[in-house]
């Protein structure tokens, strides 16, 4: 049972409560749960092994009764009793966007849609168009909705989501009388998925603006047009759409619908908390006191009038940020990095040459890079020989001469194997920088994956393990691993744990980054480049570094080149 799985369970309960029409605070105690598991750094089954599930944040005795219930036998009673009055199918209703449980409950109650397949027969039917609250418009919009499930996993990831909306962003701003545009929402807080992208901006006439939004290249339907607000359903490619809701602000309320805007809905509420104390009001339009309005141009003013320092987006989830007293100055951000130190060639599977690499690493102001082409159990990468990688050993220092500026480390990306590392002591000791990782043989058994995987954190030669849970976003779950431990392992022996900065992995993910950075682990920041463009994906490592809270020093590959070495010499064997 994986946390996932089990944060899966206890929000169906409350989607099922709240469908029923149970009190709103009994379904709220099962979302804190199973929001609670999502944001779980360690593996739900040890903390249940040393029985300290009710000293789970918002979890509590009854709460921890279940999740023990759910981890012995795979259900919990209280869900299997809920499907015997909810059938379990009306939660696919769930996925259409901007169809939640109260009107989930009306379609299954007044026309006894049970299932998408039903719903989307009930529309075309016209069955819809004489129930209540569910007009010609809202009836369009689902229709809309569920072509998109059809078409789409429902959520993006961050890498195509940000491309989407710098295009989107860019054809605002050459827009006459547009001030300002800015990214919101998930995107703006680097979460590695987003559902829909929101977007703020200032201009003069907000009307001809959104006119102008809902004509944008690619668009596939208009979902709202009005004065000051716009929605559409883009398909900037073939087969992928995604949702881009624009706002027209006020500059003088600008601050205030930035930051509402932005989210996430836990740190919001517990910012109008705050304001409430103190006998205010905080919206999307200014913090207020009666008619006074105390703040609202920017988010500084904002947090500054509720005695807080600005909390940069990405550690705006409700996970201590409303503790602080200052952000810390060396929270990291892009520019701290010197150095990429995973990255591929067309020795194996890459599309540029050392050369290229070399060149496109110095462009963007880097001191130092490492060539990690695969090693030779990775066939199908193009993986090296022994003798094929001394060869590219000679090539990489060859090169390395051509660019004086910039420091060649040759290294290889070595997979670990179920009983060893895919090259013998003798072959790693003459490389400069070793990245371990696992590609295949990736099972359901955490003993025997995290098993693996310290296998490679014990090599004095093994420099840093690699995308550690293997997972690919929206096509491959993370395989089931032990953090703590392997985390633990990987401070002791002196090896550094990647946050993996492709779009597609981000892995480590943020809150076990957090978990491995709290257990003393040196985190390394690389991009896993198989071509040049690859290299920009380093902003997204960046930012999952940030949600997880890590400053300068926690990041191997902020330090000289220097450092780098002596981190690698520090574990190896004396000659």
């Amino acid at each position: 049972m994986t946390n996932a799985e089990a944060a899966r369970a206890f929000e169906e309960i409350a989607d099922l409560m709240e469908i029923k029409g149970e009190e709103p605070f009994r379904v709220n105690s099962y979302r804190r749960v199973a929001r609670t598991l999502e944001d779980l750094a360690v593996e739900l089954t040890d903390v249940a092994a040393r029985g300290e599930l009710a000293s789970l944040p918002g979890v509590g005795k009854a709460s921890a009764e279940k999740l023990d219930e759910l981890l012995r036998t795979g259900r919990i009673a209280l869900r299997d009793e809920l499907t015997r009055e909810v059938p379990a199918t009306v939660l696919e209703l769930l996925r259409v966007p901007g169809l939640g449980p109260k009107k989930a409950a009306l379609l299954w109650r007044e026309r006894g849609v049970t299932s998408l397949a039903e719903l989307k027969s009930c529309i075309e039917s016209g069955r819809l168009a004489d129930l209540r609250g569910f007009g010609k418009k809202s009836i369009d919009q689902i229709r809309q909705g569920i072509s998109f499930i059809e078409s789409s996993a429902g959520r993006a990831r961050l890498g195509w989501a940000w491309s989407v909306a710098e295009r989107v962003a860019d054809e605002l701003r050459r827009i006459p009388g547009v001030a300002r545009v800015e990214q919101a929402g998930s995107l703006r807080r680097g979460c590695e998925t987003v559902g829909d992208l929101d977007l703020l901006c200032i201009a003069d006439d907000g009307a001809a603006v959104v006119d102008a939004f809902t004509k944008i290249t690619g668009v596939e339907a208009v979902l709202a047009h009005g004065p000051t607000k716009g929605s559409i359903r883009l398909t900037p490619e073939a087969g992928k759409s995604i949702q881009v809701d624009l706002r027209v602000v006020p500059a003088d309320s600008f601050g205030a619908a930035w930051q509402y805007f932005t989210g996430s809905k836990q740190h919001n509420v517990r910012l109008r908390e705050r304001a409430v104390k103190r006998g205010w009001t905080l919206n999307e339009y200014g913090l207020t006191e009666g008619e006074r309005v105390l703040a609202s141009r920017s988010e500084q003013e904002i947090y500054a009038a509720l005695g807080l320092p600005w909390i940069p987006p990405e550690l705006r989830e409700d996970r201590g940020e409303l503790d602080l007293t200052e952000v810390p100055p060396d929270l990291l951000s892009l520019d701290m990095i010197r150095g990429d130190l995973h990255m591929h060639t067309t020795a194996s599977d890459g599309r540029a040459s050392i050369a290229e690499m070399a060149q496109a690493a110095l462009q963007r102001g880097y001191q130092y890079i490492a060539i990690t082409d695969h090693s030779q159990s990775s066939a199908v990468a193009g993986g090296l020989k022994p003798d094929r990688l001394l060869q590219h050993i000679a090539d990489v220092r060859r090169v390395a001469r051509d660019f004086p500026k910039l420091t060649l480390l040759a290294g290889a990306e070595v997979d670990i194997l179920s009983d060893r590392l895919d090259y013998p002591d003798e072959l790693l000791a003459q490389l400069d920088w070793v990245v371990a990782s696992i590609h295949f043989g990736m099972g359901h058994d955490i003993e025997a994956n995290t098993r693996r995987a310290l296998l490679a954190i014990q090599s004095p030669y093994v420099n840093v393990l690699a995308h550690p849970t293997g997972r690919l976003i929206n096509k491959r779950e993370a395989m089931p691993l032990d953090i703590d431990a392997v985390s633990r392992a990987a401070a002791r022996t002196g090896t550094a744990l990647e946050i993996n900065a492709s779009a597609y992995r981000l892995d480590l993910r943020d809150v076990h980054a957090r978990l491995a950075r709290d257990n003393g682990a040196t985190i390394c920041i690389d991009t896993d480049a198989h071509a040049v463009e690859q290299l920009d994906q380093m902003r997204f490592g960046v930012l999952t570094a940030r949600r997880a809270w890590l400053r300068r020093d926690d990041v191997l590959n902020t330090r000289p080149i220097e450092a780098i070495r002596a981190f690698v010499t520090a574990r190896r064997p004396r000659a």
